[in-house]
């Protein structure tokens, strides 16, 4: 299972991606309103920033799975979503991003 796989996984069982795509796209909003008005972001600019963070989370997911599966080049999607079920890590992971606090503090 490679990146995006596992992103399509995720998205197609459980909202996290979502939540999180909702809470950086605030973020972005937030900040945005606090720019001069001439320095202002685009929505594809804010989109551009939203799939930029969530590549980077994905990415970690990613790699902590890998290393949890022991995964290689030829490791079948079948062991990584086995893996996935049976250390509930969805469940994990939307309770993650639910709690997770995205911005300026």
């Amino acid at each position: 299972m490679d990146k995006n796989e596992l992103l399509e996984y995720i998205d197609a069982n459980s909202s996290a991606i979502t939540v999180f795509k909702d809470k950086v796209r605030s973020d972005q909003e937030a900040r945005n309103k606090k720019r001069q008005p001439a320095k202002r972001w685009n929505d594809a600019r804010i989109e551009r920033q939203v799939d930029k963070y969530t590549d980077e989370f994905i990415s970690n997911v990613y790699d902590k799975l890998s290393k949890g599966v022991k995964a290689t080049r030829s490791t079948p999607r079948e062991k990584w979503v086995a893996f996935i079920e049976s250390n509930e890590i969805l469940d994990s992971l939307e309770e993650s991003v639910s709690m997770m606090e995205i911005g300026e503090d």
